[in-house]
């Protein structure tokens, strides 16, 4: 299991670090001459500045990677097949057995719309994490 883990995060990594260096070449230089003029260090700097600036761009890439996380199929597929005792099979997995081998594709469906509807929930719960306060 920790290695199709493993895997799976190396596979999407570079996507990942080509997303956030694009969000750093968008920030403002502006900002961080205000803080040097202001006295702040490079830690506050990255706090006040970076981190924030950096958020949707942080929100598009957990929601993103979630769901990547839950349709996952080829590494487990390839590497164990879903076993041992169906301990790495993943739903997309379990939805392509019933709906291609055991060729239930009624259930298959089923269980896909389900599926589909609580990745539209996580992903509204994530953007919900990342809302920005807003003053009253």
């Amino acid at each position: 299991m920790y290695t199709i883990v493993v895997i799976s995060a190396w596979s999407g990594c570079g996507y990942q670090m080509m997303i956030f260096l694009a969000g750093l070449k968008n920030i403002d230089g502006s900002l961080y001459e205000a803080a040097d003029i202001d006295g702040a260090n490079a830690f506050q700097k990255f706090l006040y500045i970076t981190i924030p600036s950096l958020k949707p761009i942080l929100m598009f890439l957990v929601i993103t990677t979630t769901i990547q996380a839950f349709k996952l199929i080829v590494q487990p597929m390839v590497m164990t097949g879903g076993g041992p005792d169906y301990s790495t099979m993943t739903i997309l997995q379990y939805i392509y057995e019933y709906g291609f081998r055991h060729r239930n594709i009624g259930y298959a469906s089923a269980v896909t719309l389900v599926f589909t509807i609580f990745l539209v929930f996580v992903s509204m719960v994530i953007k919900k994490l990342f809302r920005e306060e807003r003053a009253a």
